[in-house]
């Protein structure tokens, strides 16, 4: 019997290992695009107009960017949300 529970245990190590490499891995990643996005971001400072269905806008490239950019973590997060609901 503690021969069972030394496998259970030592295969528990590795999963909980294995899903700390995964964060990681999502950590650096999720670093590396913020680090690219500002880079884009501040390389370019020019004006651009920017379309809306009741009119338009003249704004920075930058933050025509970054908004994008929330726009996309914020709508990430609600679908994540409710695939972890409904699961």
């Amino acid at each position: 019997m503690n021969d069972h529970d030394d496998t259970v245990d030592s295969s528990t190590a590795r999963a909980v290992h294995r899903r700390d490499i995964g964060r990681i891995v999502r950590f650096i990643l999720a670093i590396a695009l913020v680090v690219a996005l500002v880079v884009v971001a501040l390389d370019n400072t020019d004006d651009v107009r920017v379309g809306y269905a009741v009119g338009d806008a003249n704004a920075p490239i930058w933050m025509v960017l970054a908004i994008a950019a929330v726009a996309g973590v914020v709508i990430s997060s609600l679908l994540r949300f409710r695939a972890r609901r409904h699961s």
